[in-house]
């Protein structure tokens, strides 16, 4: 005798029953969503009506054919002129086309008139997509398959084939045009520190909480050390040599007055003798010889006069030199100055650029910027002349713009 007992399913088969009952329902929803015409959608349409007489169906050739929803969303029908075909389902135009040819035409019953669509208007994707332009439109059409006819998201082919190298280049690349331009920056502070007459080197406030401020400041610390050495060395060999020539001045002095002491008591005793010789008292050879120390110490003298006036030459040039030292150092600083200002500017358009480039290679390569940011996609719908946000699974309608928008974010 079979039991009555009730039966009473496992709870895999009762899931599986309601998931099988879901998708049923859900197909049942989706064919209840008949397709309604848009703009550019090319229709095939065919107008027949029943032939009692001979029992047959006769096609009215004259008004079946293919036409285009127009721009205003009109399909320019024979006889019946402009029949708005956006919004309806093919059997609703097909109804509509039926019941005023009926009208029109005066006839006692509508002829049957069906309509279906041969091809369906584009739709259009662009922005960062592969293959930006015109596609064809089908039903159940979603963004992502839009994007899948369009080639996905753009990646140029050396950056799909090698990403990581592509980004290794580009942040590489700014890595070294960032380094150089805070050595610049620091090398304009020690310039202006030397220029100022200061020792030590001011922070760049861009560099205020840079790693490696410690060491920058360092290598030109030393460079401003080295200098400051050079050019007091410079001076101090020059001061040096002006006090070697005064003092040769000073001896030279000394030398001259002694000199001009004997030369006024050879002159005295030349007076003398000379008397005597003319009195006939002294000999003719002793003048001669006094003449001759007179003149000898008159030459002297003169030397000595002649290497003083030397040496206060010497004296002048090395003190001009001097001078010179100073201003020729503050012009070079100036110049140098100048030079390092433009490569800071040229500097600064490089990094620029580089930093598109590295942005542009993240987003071609989905990779994310170092420290910085990662690439994201972001989808729009212009429908109608407005646009709205959209995601992967956002349906989409004949004549639709889809617009892929790669954007770093942080």
């Amino acid at each position: 005798m079979p039991s009555t007992a009730p039966h009473h399913n496992p709870p895999s088969l009762r899931l599986a029953i309601g998931l099988c009952i879901s998708l049923a329902w859900l197909g049942t929803v989706q064919a209840a969503t008949p397709y309604t015409l848009g703009v550019s959608d090319t229709l095939t349409i065919r107008v027949v009506q029943w032939n009692a007489g001979s029992s047959t169906f006769e096609e009215w050739t004259a008004l079946s054919g293919d036409y285009v929803v127009g721009a205003d969303g009109t399909v320019n029908f024979p006889m019946l002129g402009a029949v708005e075909g956006t919004g309806k389902s093919s059997a609703d135009l097909a109804a509509s086309l039926g019941t005023t040819l009926q009208q029109t035409l005066g006839l006692s019953t509508a002829p049957t008139v069906t309509v279906e669509v041969s091809a369906y208007g584009p739709i259009y994707v662009t922005g960062d997509v592969g293959t930006p332009g015109e596609y064809p439109f089908a039903p159940n059409l979603t963004v992502v398959k839009a994007l899948a006819l369009a080639g996905g998201e753009r990646r140029t082919a050396d950056a799909a084939a090698r990403p990581e190298r592509e980004m290794l280049t580009t942040s590489g690349t700014l890595q070294v045009l960032q380094d150089e331009y805070r050595r610049l920056l620091v090398r304009r502070a020690r310039l202006d520190a030397e220029l100022a007459g200061e020792e030590a080197i001011a922070v760049p406030p861009e560099l205020a909480e840079a790693d490696d401020l410690n060491a920058l400041l360092a290598a030109e610390a030393a460079i401003l050390s080295a200098q400051r050495r050079q050019a007091a060395a410079q001076s101090s060999s020059l001061a040096d040599q002006i006090t070697l020539l005064n003092r040769q001045i000073d001896a030279f002095g000394q030398k001259a007055t002694g000199t001009e002491a004997q030369l006024v008591l050879a002159r005295e005793q030349l007076e003398k003798v000379t008397a005597l010789s003319d009195d006939g008292l002294a000999l003719a050879s002793r003048v001669a010889s006094l003449q001759t120390s007179v003149s000898d110490l008159e030459s002297r003298l003169l030397d000595t006069q002649t290497t003083t006036m030397q040496a206060q030459q010497d004296i002048a040039a090395a003190e001009r030199e001097q001078a010179q030292l100073t201003d020729q150092h503050l012009s070079d600083l100036s110049l140098e100055r100048q030079t390092v200002d433009g490569q800071i500017a040229a500097l600064q358009l490089k990094i620029t650029t580089q930093q598109g480039l590295v942005q542009e290679a993240a987003l071609f390569t989905g990779l994310s910027v170092p420290g910085n940011a990662a690439p994201t996609i972001s989808y729009t719908i212009v429908r109608n002349g407005e646009e709205v946000a959209a995601d992967l699974n956002t349906s989409i309608e004949a004549g639709d713009v889809v617009v892929a928008r790669l954007e770093l974010t942080p």
